[in-house]
């Protein structure tokens, strides 16, 4: 830092700027100025000391003096934590240091292990142990003692995982050195009896954006106000660097930095699992206890010992007069948060959400006017309150933590002996869910023989009295030491208590909003479209799955089992070549593949070719198109670049040296094959649009489909020159922004555009000049004539010819009459524009629906089956007129609800209407999402639906230009 006093001198140039007159012989310029000084101003300075009284050895570095003014009192930037941790790992005894990852950006991610000395010393035969009590089987009772009798406990203290809730990285560096220098017998004693696991900084990228915003909005005069652009704009950063919110990361690991956690928490498993957050600044702090929903995962031992470190923090914030609350909105439903990761490895999860200042003081609403250092100071008093209250009750703990575990690995548990089961598609989902589980050490097997199971229930709820699974299946049993995350990744329908279902009704009812913090439903099963069940444990045939044995799908580079195969057995050049359509990996290889300029075909049909049976959506490449010179060393060449694409996407292609399909599909000349065109993308983002919906959008394309994107500015999106495109997608949040560009985006539709939107989005999009498709609430007078077009949709699904009733006039069936009755149950409205509004009132907050789906459309291509289970939240409803396909619609009322909390007046809004639409407008199309089918990364069934739309809809929904 610049001292506050500086005097730069700057010195005129030597040599005379044209046009000036030559300055006097060793003339200088003088230009007193104060540079600014970052952080709480000399007027907002909180003086109070962090841990008052300590005794410190001065061979550790200060932070103080690495900073050039007291910790807490500005920002750290994140190359000042790692310089801070790395001088403390070569001069104490205390510390272990390591990295367990990397962001995206680069920056390391940092496991500081600090202890006593002598807990470091025999730290490997500390972890062994504490692995026993993880996994107990085998171990006896006696032992269990016996390990326990000198064991410290594990705590995992970590900070901002939204790297713009900021206070918690600067408390870390502070406890750090706290910790690692104190010469005073508490914190010696509390390092005999705890380890403590430090993750100072779990979100790098995120901190570094958001601090360069503020410093860059920084002024002279301190500006108090709580909403104003000094704490930051647009996308801030609270994600990682695609956005990501990683707290919500820890069921799936989309994020290379969520992985590298599981990695770490599993190889020293903690009893304490603290993640330190920040909330409104206008708020005080919150801790647990949660308030409801409560998650079925959350045992008795974490309910107990949860009220016993909230009381310790309670009381050490009493001692200083501060405020806080507990049970009032963090509650402990959705599975993928910090804490509960940890809670599901058998630890107590803890949050804190401290008001937050961002960097610099703040004014309350209660004229209260709070300094950045303040905010930091209580982070590390509740830090060190739950450290000390684990320290205190070490022996209960641990004994709790292992009768845990053995309850996981016992027949005490409800449903111990279920298990989940999993067929190979061809999609490639298996393999993504199976190193999902096995990298958070989930015990997977795969069957060595095929086998059968009575009463598997599907994902759609039908039970099969008797079901053949092949070998290659997956086996997931709940008895297994990860037992609560058996069940809470994989359950197909959690269900909240009656207690906490008629408070979030009488919420609702009183139209206060909805108490739910989160989702309400999720299912890895039902997310990557997977054909699995759950069914009564049976003997199998079977091998344990290791977890370095699955690649990751979004690896960059080569991905395994890619590259041209020969399916004939002629040696004469192979005359077309075929990559088998069901394979998530297809849209990536038709990306890159027309990136590099070959020329490829989709599928409109089933085929046969090779000896082998083809989907609708598998892509072609004709010889003839993409070697245009009849010589050997440009037939060599299109090889070359084929077999490498095929590389780098993991897809096999198939050689084939005729044309000719033998079996009842379509020749491989002909128009069943839609050539498709090069995909000239942009991404809408900026101010205004959800920065993690974007993010999720932006990660999918740039690293699974390896397709370049230009990123878009929604407030000019009528400026830029959109002809150098020819798909542009929006996300939720970008709908004002295309309507107030409408006429641009609509000619360049018309001219041959795809323009996909989501979400709020394609609600906005409904009903304007650039779509025809149509909110429910903007329709109410003309439900009976959408009802009559959903039930034609269906029954054109379901033709059946009665040729007596054709032929003879006799009527052989009763005719279905149309029920067209939409409104909510209950109360009947004044009015159908009342009742729809009310009905919004109960609108979903995330859950799990069941669709249909036209298998025929190419937006489908690589389906599975003719139902898909879709995830969905809010209030958009959309009802396609005639003209308009719908290749995703929503299932009918009565069997709609898959998971999650979806109240009658909802469901009978939304039931049967679109969930995805395309529309062709001139040489263009719009296709609209009702939700986003990339929903965090993991929806990898929807994900394929946007996959085709990026890649194959240029050429196979628009109509591109010949000759371009």
């Amino acid at each position: 830092m610049i001292p506050n006093a500086a005097l730069l001198v700057l010195t005129a140039c030597a040599a005379p700027l044209p046009g000036f007159a030559e300055p006097q012989q060793h003339a200088e310029a003088l230009v007193e100025f104060t540079p600014m000084r970052f952080g709480d101003g000399d007027e907002y300075t909180y003086d109070q000391e962090f841990f008052p009284g300590a005794h410190y050895d001065l061979g550790q570095l200060d932070p103080a003096e690495l900073l050039g003014q007291p910790v807490g009192s500005r920002l750290a930037r994140h190359e000042e934590v790692v310089q801070a941790f790395e001088s403390w790992a070569a001069t104490s005894d205390r510390l272990q240091l390591s990295t367990y990852g990397r962001t995206y950006e680069g920056r390391p991610l940092l496991r500081a292990v600090i202890s006593s000395e002598a807990n470091l010393a025999r730290l490997d035969e500390l972890r062994d142990a504490m692995a026993r009590l993880a996994d107990p089987r085998g171990l006896s009772e006696g032992d269990g003692e016996q390990l326990m009798q000198d064991l410290p406990a594990v705590a995992w203290m970590g900070y901002s995982v939204h790297g713009d809730e900021l206070s918690g990285v600067d408390a870390a560096l502070a406890l750090a050195h706290h910790l690692i220098a104190s010469t005073d017998a508490d914190v010696a004693a509390l390092l005999d009896d705890v380890i403590i696991v430090m993750d100072p900084c779990m979100n790098p990228d995120g901190r570094m954006r958001i601090v360069s915003q503020i410093e860059q909005s920084f002024g002279y005069v301190q500006n108090l106000d709580y909403a104003s652009m000094h704490r930051g704009r647009w996308p801030g950063g609270r994600g990682n660097h695609y956005l990501f919110d990683m707290n919500r990361d820890w069921m799936t690991g989309i994020a290379p930095e969520t992985r590298g956690r599981w990695r770490a928490v599993l190889e020293l498993p903690p009893q304490l699992f603290v993640d330190a957050h920040e909330m409104s600044g206008l708020d005080t702090f919150l801790f647990y206890p949660q308030a409801q929903p409560h998650s079925g995962e959350y045992s008795a031992h974490v309910q107990r010992w949860q009220s016993v470190l909230a009381d310790a923090a309670g009381a050490a914030f009493d001692a200083f007069g501060w405020g806080y609350y507990t049970r009032e909105w963090a509650d402990a439903w959705y599975p993928a948060y910090s804490d509960f990761f940890g809670t599901l490895n058998g630890a107590i999860g803890m949050l804190f959400e401290q008001g937050s200042t961002d960097g610099q003081a703040l004014l309350r609403a209660s004229g209260e006017v709070v300094a950045y250092r303040a905010s930091v100071h209580g982070q590390i008093v509740a830090s060190l309150a739950n450290l000390t209250a684990l320290a205190k009750h070490r022996d209960e703990i641990l004994r709790g933590y292992l009768a845990e575990r053995r309850r996981n690995v016992s027949d005490e548990q409800v449903a111990a002996d279920r298990m989940f089961v999993a067929r190979e598609d061809g999609s490639g989902r298996l393999e993504r869910l199976v190193r999902t589980l096995t990298a958070q050490g989930v015990e997977v097997e795969r069957t060595t023989a095929a086998f059968s199971i009575d009463g598997a229930t599907d994902v759609f709820g039908r039970v099969h009295d008797e079901l053949g699974l092949p070998i290659g299946s997956i086996v997931v049993r709940v008895r297994q030491p990860q037992a609560p995350m058996v069940r809470a990744y994989l359950g197909f329908d959690p269900r909240m208590s009656r207690e906490a279902l008629e408070e979030e009704r009488r919420q609702l009812e009183r139209g206060e909003g909805s108490k739910m913090y989160d989702v309400t439903a999720w299912s890895l099963g039902r997310a990557f479209d997977l054909d699995c069940f759950w069914a009564d444990g049976v003997e199998i045939d079977a091998e344990r799955v290791v977890a370095d044995s699955v690649t990751w799908p979004g690896t960059v580079g080569a991905l395994e089992g890619g590259g041209i195969v020969t399916s004939d057995a002629s040696d004469r050049p192979a005359t077309a070549y075929v990559v088998d359509g069901r394979s998530d990996r297809v849209p990536r290889f038709g990306a890159l593949a027309l990136e590099r300029g070959l020329a490829v075909h989709v599928a409109t049909e089933a085929f046969d070719a090779g000896g082998r049976a083809f989907p609708a959506g598998s892509l072609l490449l004709r010889r003839h198109e993409n070697v245009r010179v009849a010589a050997e060393e440009e037939r060599a060449r299109f090889v070359s670049t084929l077999d490498g694409v095929a590389r780098e996407a993991g897809v096999e292609v198939h050689g084939l040296d005729t044309l000719r399909s033998p079996g009842i599909g379509p020749d491989l000349g002909g128009g069943a094959f839609q050539l498709l065109e090069r995909p000239r993308l942009a991404i809408v983002g900026g101010e205004g649009t959800d920065r993690s919906e974007f993010g999720h959008l932006w990660r999918f394309v740039d690293e699974e489909l390896r397709m370049p994107a230009s990123l878009l500015e929604a407030g000019s999106l009528g400026n830029y020159d959109l002809r150098r495109f020819n798909v542009i997608v929006l996300p939720s949040g970008a709908g004002s922004a295309a309507l107030d560009a409408a006429g641009e985006l609509g000619g360049w539709v018309e001219a041959g555009g795809t323009l996909i939107a989501m979400g709020s989005s394609a609600g906005a999009l409904a009903g304007s000049e650039l779509s025809d498709v149509v909110r429910r609430r903007d329709a109410l007078d003309r439900l009976e004539t959408f009802a009559w077009l959903v039930d034609r949709e269906r029954a054109a699904r379901q033709v059946s010819v009665d040729l007596a009733e054709l032929y003879d006039g006799v009527t052989t069936q009763e005719q279905t009459e149309t029920d067209a009755d939409l409104a909510a149950p209950g109360i009947e409205a004044p009015d159908a524009k009342a009742g729809d509004a009310w009905a919004r009132r109960f609108a979903p907050a995330g859950v799990i629906l069941r669709a249909e789906r036209d298998r025929d459309h190419w937006l489908n291509a690589g389906a599975r089956a003719d139902e898909l289970p879709v995830f969905f939240s809010g209030s958009t409803a959309l009802l396609a007129p005639e003209g308009v396909t719908v290749p995703v619609r929503l299932g009918a009322q009565g069997e709609l609800r898959l998971g999650g909390l979806l109240w009658p007046e909802a469901e009978a809004r939304i039931a049967d209407s679109a969930w995805a639409t395309v529309e062709r407008r001139g040489a263009g199309q719009v296709i609209l999402f009702a939700d986003s089918p990339v929903f965090r990364g993991f929806w990898h069934g929807t994900a394929r639906l946007l996959a085709n739309a990026l890649v194959l809809g240029p050429g196979a929904g628009a109509s591109p230009a010949i000759g371009r």
